[in-house]
This record gives structure tokens, sequence and C-alpha cells, in this order.
């Protein structure tokens, strides 16, 4: 005689359809405030040379102090302020193509939800940088592009990889997080207000502290694993 007795142990369904795509529409709003800002970046130009940013070069500052500034001075001060602006925007460009080699494997070693912390710590430090942008503090505008870039591409290959939760919807998944970094570019614009930038940082500050609070508990939790076994008993 032979006794068949199935001990079926499941943990609860972590991915089920609802959270699935709330989680989605999510991720889709944190790459289309974050992951693509980069190039959208020559918005500011004319409103940095409005504040006089990387103004204090070749005598730019003193020729408008006195107000002796002739045309071609203000052409070549002008020149030399978009140069070092340009020069910003291409070093963030650079800064958000090449480290994807690393943040691959960053992903595959510690998880998403680490290096989307990182992100957000980067991200915070760049619009603070931008914030603290003055005469005579013209780097942080470097610092700036080079962190919001950072930011913005490992937030981007985190979102990504939630695509092989959608195995039917791959493709759609992929072209809502690419179109959502490409409109990424709009927000320079949008946040030539220094009001509005200051919301955005205590917004991804709330955001930080959610993640890291998640990450901690995920931390302390016991893994949970599926049992399913057969007993088979013989008499």
């Amino acid at each position: 005689m032979t006794i068949l007795v199935k001990i079926n142990t499941q943990e609860k369904q972590a991915h089920h359809s609802v959270r699935k795509w709330f989680g989605l529409i999510w991720l889709v709003i944190e790459v289309n405030l974050i992951g693509g800002t980069i190039f959208g970046f020559p918005a500011l130009f004319k409103i940095l040379t409005q504040y006089g940013i990387y103004g204090n070069q070749n005598n730019c500052s003193s020729s408008f102090a006195n107000g002796t500034q002739t045309e071609n001075g203000a052409l070549s001060c002008e020149g030399h302020q978009i140069r070092q602006y340009q020069n910003a925007l291409t070093l963030g460009i650079i800064l958000f193509e090449i480290p994807s080699l690393i943040i691959g494997p960053l992903i595959d070693r510690f998880g998403c939800r680490f290096v989307k912390l990182i992100a957000i710590i980067f991200h915070l430090i760049g619009w603070l940088a931008l914030a603290l942008v003055a005469p005579g503090r013209d780097a942080f505008l470097y610092a700036h592009t080079s962190f919001s870039s950072l930011a913005g591409i490992m937030l981007l290959l985190t979102a990504y990889t939630s695509s092989d939760y959608f195995s039917k919807s791959r493709a759609f998944v992929a072209a809502l997080f690419a179109g959502a970094c490409t409109s990424a570019t709009m927000w320079y614009s949008i946040f030539q207000a220094w009001l509005i930038i200051l919301a955005l940082v205590i917004l991804m500050s709330c955001h930080l502290i959610q993640l890291w609070w998640k990450y901690i508990r995920e931390l302390r939790k016991k893994p949970t694993v599926t049992v399913e076994q057969e007993i088979i008993t013989k008499f």
C-alpha cells in the first residue's frame, strides 16, 4: 500500500498584475523626472548667463560693473560663458553613456534597490550643486552635470530590469522607459524657477527615505523559500 502525502507551502505572490502595473507607472515617472535630463541642459544657458556664471573671467565682471563693455566685449564674454556651459554639458553626456559598463555588473551584484539608492543620492547632490551655483562658485555647475548624469543612467538601467516581469509586453515596457527618458529633457525649461528645484529636491529626499527604509526592512527579513515536497510512505 502506498500513501502519498503532499506538503505544499507557497509564498504569497509578490508580483501580481496590479502591483506590477502600479510599479511600472511609478518607474516611468521616476525615469521621466531623472532619466535623460542632461540632454535638456542647454535650456539653462541663457539663465546662467544672466546670473553671471563664469562671467568673472577675461575681465567680464569688471567691465560689467564699470558699464564700459562694448558690443565685441559682450560677445567675447558670452562666448566664454557658453563654452564653459558646453563643456559641462559634454562632461554630463560622457558620464551618462560610459558608466553603463560598470552599472550593469553592479545591478547584478547588489540588486536594483541598492543601485537606485545610490542614484537618488547622486541626484540630490547634483540638484543641490545647481542650487549653489553662483559667481565665484561656478565649478558647482560641473558637479551638477556629473552627478545628475550618473543618477540618470543608474535609474534608467534599474528601471529597464523590471521589464523581466512583463513576459508578454517587454517591448512595450522598454518603449515606455525610452519615451520617459527622452521626454525628461523638458524639465530644465520648467525648473528655471529655483522654488520648483527646491520642491524637486524635497520630493526626491522623501523618496530616498522611503527606499532606504524598505531596504533596511528587507535586510532584516529572513528569506522565505517555497517548500514543496512529497512524502511517500510504503507499507
